[in-house]
């Protein structure tokens, strides 16, 4: 009795790891994906990856309505390497402006302001 029970908890195990193989390895072979983290420090101001995301998921959503497979993947690439480019390029002005003690005159804000409203 105890043989056949352990033949059946053996056959058991066989059985189950043969089922969930596919899915082990598919987690496996999936490219893990970076939740946050530093993307880039511009003379120690810092640009998190979910930063470079919010700035690239118009465009993403767009790919992905266009493109599939390796095609897409190398296109979100392209597009958040490109929005990493322009949140740097626009990090460097602000620390430019501030440099050099700029101003923004309160009319172009309140005008900028009523555009948005």
């Amino acid at each position: 009795m105890k043989r056949m029970i352990r033949r059946f908890a053996i056959a058991l195990l066989v059985i189950s790891g043969l089922a969930l193989s596919p899915l082990c390895r598919a987690a496996f072979a999936a490219e893990p994906e970076v939740v946050d983290g530093i993307a880039a420090v511009v003379n120690g101001d810092v640009i998190t990856y979910s930063e470079v995301r919010s700035v690239s998921a118009p465009r993403e959503k767009l790919l992905r309505s266009q493109y599939a497979g390796d095609e897409l993947v190398n296109k979100i690439k392209e597009t958040r390497q490109a929005a990493l480019q322009d949140l740097i390029d626009r990090q460097l002005i602000i620390q430019a402006f501030k440099k050099e003690s700029y101003q923004i005159p309160d009319h172009f804000v309140d005008e900028r302001l009523h555009e948005i409203i």
